[in-house]
């Protein structure tokens, strides 16, 4: 609940007739606890902003997918996987920490979460443009040419230089720490002036940098499997400048 909404919850559960009754002679009191509720909501304002309500999709732009793709139950974003496809801001991000938790609900699920993307597919594909960050169960195994673990990629267009273990455009985790279907993982994204960091379940394992786009929108992805997502939060940071050759274009108006 926003600071300024449970301040006035507190003012008017203290201006009540039992509440004036009770504090009387002893506004010093009243006014401490105020304080302390103040003092105690700056203490944890992060600055992170949540993105998803639990409730409904409102905010949330589906790309591709059926009426049914994307869902909410139980205070969680539910995706079948099918079609393939996206769920996606309505508005463009260039510098943010974005946090999330997600599982797969079935062995070997594929998925991924879009950064800096383009609002519609990529011409002739499903998927958006985008720096894609890897969101793929155990089961579906570890390779030479990726991993189940937070590997981080441009798709369709995007560009980017990996840092640290990688082959081509394609960075890997320095370290194995997501957890199999359908244990819930957690996910930081930061994306800064073009630079992207992930960490898994606390702590950083991967990275890229000279992306391009450098804004964009962000995206879930749906890619065959059932996912669930929850506690979507972002933090927005200060701009350095992207140009429009660096951004993704802005979606057309919706009718």
């Amino acid at each position: 609940m926003p600071r300024n909404a449970i301040l006035r919850q507190i003012m008017s559960a203290l201006a009540r007739p039992f509440c004036r009754r009770y504090f009387t002679g002893m506004k010093s009191l009243s006014l401490a606890i105020v304080l302390l509720a103040v003092s105690s909501l700056r203490a944890g304002d992060d600055g992170f902003v949540p993105i998803f309500n639990g409730r409904d999709l409102t905010g949330w732009i589906n790309v591709n997918c059926a009426p049914d793709t994307w869902t909410v139950r139980d205070g969680v974003i539910a995706c079948t996987g099918q079609p393939t496809g996206a769920l996606r801001t309505p508005r463009q991000y260039e510098n943010f920490i974005f946090e999330v938790e997600w599982r797969h609900l079935k062995p070997a699920g594929n998925a991924g979460i879009f950064v800096w993307a383009s609002p519609e597919a990529a011409p002739g594909v499903p998927f958006l443009r985008s720096i894609e960050v890897q969101v793929l169960d155990h089961g579906y195994g570890n390779t030479a040419n990726y991993t189940t673990h937070g590997d981080i990629f441009p798709i369709h267009g995007s560009k980017m230089v990996p840092l640290g273990r990688s082959k081509g455009d394609r960075a890997f985790p320095g370290e194995d720490r997501s957890k199999p279907a359908p244990e819930w993982n957690h996910y930081r994204i930061e994306a800064n002036n073009g630079t992207i960091r992930l960490s898994v379940n606390g702590k950083e394992v991967t990275a890229g940098e000279k992306c391009m786009w450098r804004k964009g929108y962000l995206g879930l992805e749906s890619e065959g499997s059932p996912t669930e997502w929850r506690n979507l939060r972002l933090k927005e940071l200060p701009s350095t400048g992207a140009t429009a050759e660096e951004s993704a274009p802005e979606a057309a108006a919706r009718r």
